[in-house]
């Protein structure tokens, strides 16, 4: 395809925009791709040592957008990229984790780059032979947290649906000088996060939780959303509630003070979220260990651990169908040691999701409804085709 021509295509996508990172999958169950909720507005331009490199790890974009209103969003760098750079950086914290995710910018320029980066490595060998514009129609799924869908629902549809997005990669390698003009449609409107988890769990493993009472909890870097569920995955709306537990600030508290050590050991709180779940609490240099956080990190996550098992036993003592809880989402990687060792003495029926599937759960059973709202719809579709071709009775006799 020569430079100039333009590429059109559609996207299945599905993105959960968590507080601590971005999780996406695309058109089949096996590409899946996450990056640190993290944006800067870069000082500068950034110098090219070369260009090679993953396109996930270097997602530098221009963005003009109906949904995006201020200037200081148009340019910027994204996720991995944005970690530690000398310009203005944010992250899910403080004043930005007050915020509702509905109205941050920062969920938009992250839905829009996840979906701009998708596409473009959809379409990468054509990338790879000249092609410089893309036009894509994207059938999305995502969600919002349980506090905000009835209030902020329309408002972010609104955002999503209001028109063509255009994302340019600017020095990202392979994809750089790439444009990706975007459309979303919502085939399954916008769900609820914590709710979409349920049913992959459902789906893949044997918990075979409609023949159950439950009670589930989807633990984020901000959110901690309740849903309650009656068996045949019956949802309960009026035990289910949502409230902001703030574990990104906890942890840059922690970043905050292993760095005051003197060395900027730690670049984010998405970086140390992952060294937590990886149980790596000593910090090296120099192939020596020259700080261990273990004291910090155990005081720290306690406190949040006992703040997360207070709301969830608040919200279940009133539910008498509920025989047990389960937790999902990073937020549950991060604090599972913590709250099982407080559960220790309680002795409570609590279940942990499985730690390779925890953080794309809700990914996963978004892009699971999407599926089954696309196959349904195709299918509609091909049964009145078959009915247009079949002869009616009005048309059965003789003129």
């Amino acid at each position: 395809m020569a430079k100039h021509e333009t590429l059109v295509t559609t996207l299945i996508l599905s993105v959960d925009n968590g507080s601590s990172h971005i999780k996406g999958i695309y058109d089949d169950w096996h590409q899946t791709f996450l990056f640190p909720n993290v944006v800067a507005q870069p000082f500068g331009e950034r110098i090219l040592l070369t260009e090679q490199g993953d396109p996930l790890d270097f997602l530098d974009v221009q963005i003009t957008s109906p949904a995006i209103e201020s200037e200081q969003y148009r340019r910027v760098y994204v996720g991995n990229l944005a970690v530690g750079d000398e310009g203005i950086v944010h992250e899910i914290v403080g004043d930005k984790a007050a915020q509702k995710k509905a109205q941050r910018p920062e969920t938009i320029v992250t839905l829009l780059t996840a979906a701009a980066y998708a596409v473009a490595r959809k379409h990468e060998d054509a990338i790879r032979s000249g092609t410089k514009r893309i036009k894509a129609a994207v059938k999305l799924g995502t969600g919002l947290p349980i506090s905000e869908i009835s209030k902020f629902r329309d408002e972010f549809t609104a955002k999503i649906t209001g028109g063509v997005h255009t994302v340019a990669f600017v020095t990202t390698p392979v994809y750089k000088g790439v444009s990706v003009e975007l459309e979303f449609s919502l085939p399954i409107d916008i769900g609820i996060d914590d709710v979409s988890g349920v049913y992959d769990i459902e789906a893949t493993s044997r918990a075979q939780l409609s023949h159950k009472g439950f009670g589930i909890a989807d633990v984020g870097g901000v959110d901690m959303d309740i849903a309650f569920f009656r068996p045949g995955l019956d949802l309960d709306q009026r035990h289910s509630t949502g409230a902001k537990i703030h574990l990104n600030d906890a942890l840059e508290n922690i970043r905050q003070e292993v760095n005051a050590q003197g060395e900027e050991w730690i670049a984010s709180t998405a970086e140390l979220a992952q060294m937590l779940v990886n149980k790596e609490y000593e910090i090296y240099a120099e192939g020596k260990v020259v700080f261990d956080m273990t004291p910090l990190v155990n005081r720290h996550m306690r406190i949040l651990a006992e703040k997360v098992l207070k709301y969830a036993r608040s919200a279940w003592k009133h539910v008498r169908y509920a025989n047990e809880f389960w937790f999902i989402g990073g937020g549950a990687l991060v604090l599972q040691p913590w709250i099982e060792k407080l559960n220790a003495e309680l002795g409570l029926p609590l279940r942990f999701d499985s730690p390779e599937y925890s953080q794309f759960r809700n990914a996963r059973g978004t892009f699971l409804l999407l599926d089954h709202a696309l196959h349904r719809t195709d299918e509609a579709a091909a049964g009145r085709e078959i009915q247009a071709a079949e002869p009616g009775e009005a048309g059965s006799g003789s003129d």
